[in-house]
Formats: structure tokens, C-alpha cells, sequence
């Protein structure tokens, strides 16, 4: 099932302090729970064109327009690309995780959504502040300096979560829709009877387990949260031997990394939509 047994191990404009410290990363660093990512497919999350492949990331870097406005970047991808231009479709194969022995960094999906492919100050003829990706290269840098008077999202990044969740299910959630509790999920989540509301009670969560999904509420997708606290992702679910749906959220805090500032950069995934990859 796309997404199950990896975590977010940094997510949108939080803080890599092992790697990059002093800058808020513009992406989401997808690793597996357990060994190595290289070798994992990467699919494009919805319909688009793909209007970049190549760099040295390391690893090749895919970019797809999926608006005038609206673009999903997919950086540290085998060097054998299996895509490199033309349209793609939801949920097809744009090619693998690098594996990765350069000691820089364990093997990893870099994913990034935004809305620009080349704006001036972040990755244009002028950059600001001075990545090594250089002038007018359109993966970008990847991070954005801590000290700057913007957030990221002022720059055009924007939390590749929450874009999803909005955009999952713009007229509603179809009938037999299903979410699944992820591998990594908590061994219990609360549940609610609004995102914001009390809890009206809990129930333990198992990996492989089905719940019919009736709603989605997510944060925005500008969001200017700092941490791993920002990601606000809830499902509304039907549960048995309740009357009425419940909600359960999805996207949860983890502090297996954490910020300068000592809050949350990761985040743990207790639930995921079902669609399995190859049908």
C-alpha cells in the first residue's frame, strides 16, 4: 500500500538539526521505519506534466505540474529514471528511492509541493541565500534559512499534507472509501467527535485494520507552523459498535526528531487511505 511502513522524519517547515540546523526544511523526508529506502517506488501523486528531470540531488529530482500554480517535486530518485517527460497519471511509477552510501544522509524520498518551478529570490537568476543548487535550477534549496523574515510558505512552499487532504475529495467522500491503520501507527488513538473537540473515548490501533473514511479535515496548506505540531490531519471513520462516526487523527507529532526549539520535527502516520500500488 503506497506510504505504509515509512514515517515522516522531518516534516514541512520544520527543522533538521542533524543535517541542516539554523533552516526550515521546504519538504517532507519520507524514511522507512525499519532498513533502507533505496529501491522503494515513487509515484506521482496525482495527475499532471512533468516539467523537470534531472540534477544531482543526489539522485535525480522530478518535478510535475499539476495547476498553472501547483507543482510536486520528488528529489533523491535512482539515477535510472523511469520518467522524464510528458504527462503522467495518479499513482504512476516515476521511479525509486536512491539507495544512498554517500554518508550524507540514510536513503530517503525528498518531497516537496509548492507553487512555483522558478521564482527569482528562492531559486531563480538571483537567489537569495546561496544553496548549492546555484541560479535558475529549478529543484531549489531544498531548505530556507531560520533567520529569514519569511516563512516558506510566504516563498510559495506549502505542506504537501495538508495540499493532499484538501484536494483529495473536493465534492465529498465517495461511498466506500477506506482508510487502514499504517504500520507505524500508536497502540491506541483518542477519539473525538469533532477535531477540536472532547474525547469520547479510544480505541487500540492495528496495523492492516479497515475503517470507512466519511470525512477529511486537514490544516491549511499555507500553513506557517514551525514544528511537527503544525500538521493538523483528522478522519472522520465509522467504527463498530458505535451509532455515530468518530474522529481519529492521522497525521500525530513524534519527537524522533526534533528542532532546535526542542519541539517535534517528525511525524507519525497512525492512518492512510487504501490504494495499493499496481491496481
Amino acid at each position: 500500500m503506497f506510504g505504509d511502513g515509512f514515517f515522516m522524519r522531518h516534516g514541512f517547515a520544520t527543522e533538521n538539526t542533524w543535517f541542516n540546523p539554523g533552516a526550515w526544511h521546504t519538504a517532507e523526508d519520507y524514511y522507512v521505519l525499519d532498513g533502507d529506502a533505496g529501491g522503494a517506488g515513487v509515484y506521482a501523486v496525482a495527475d499532471g506534466e512533468v516539467v523537470f528531470a534531472g540534477f544531482d540531488y543526489p539522485g535525480p529530482v522530478v518535478i510535475v505540474r499539476h495547476a498553472e500554480d501547483l507543482y510536486s517535486m520528488y528529489g533523491h530518485l535512482d539515477y535510472d529514471l523511469a520518467v522524464e517527460s510528458g504527462s503522467v497519471a495518479r499513482g504512476q511509477l516515476l521511479r525509486t528511492v536512491l539507495g544512498r552510501d554517500d554518508g550524507r544522509a540514510p536513503s530517503h524520498l525528498h518531497f516537496e509541493v509548492r507553487r512555483f518551478l522558478i521564482t527569482p529570490e528562492v531559486n531563480g537568476a538571483a537567489p537569495r541565500y546561496g544553496f548549492a543548487c546555484g541560479p535558475n535550477c529549478a529543484p531549489g534549496p531544498g531548505y530556507w534559512p531560520i533567520d529569514a523574515p519569511e516563512h516558506p510558505a510566504a516563498m510559495g512552499w506549502l505542506n504537501p499534507t495538508h495540499v493532499m487532504a484538501t484536494r483529495a475529495f473536493t465534492s465529498g467522500v465517495p461511498e466506500g472509501v477506506e482508510v487502514v491503520v499504517a504500520q507505524d501507527a500508536g497502540e491506541r488513538t483518542e477519539l473525538r467527535s469533532a477535531p477540536e473537540g472532547e474525547p469520547v473515548g479510544e480505541m487500540p490501533l492495528l496495523p492492516g485494520t479497515r475503517y470507512k473514511l466519511q470525512d477529511i479535515m486537514s490544516g491549511p496548506v499555507d500553513s506557517t507552523e514551525t514544528s511537527a505540531e503544525g500538521y493538523q490531519l483528522w478522519y472522520q471513520i465509522t467504527v463498530p459498535n458505535r451509532a455515530k462516526p468518530v474522529w481519529v487523527q492521522a497525521a500525530v507529532p513524534s519527537t524522533h526528531d526534533t528542532g532546535s526549539h526542542g519541539r517535534p520535527s517528525s511525524v507519525r502516520i497512525d492512518f492512510l487511505p487504501l490504494a495499493i500500488a499496481g491496481e
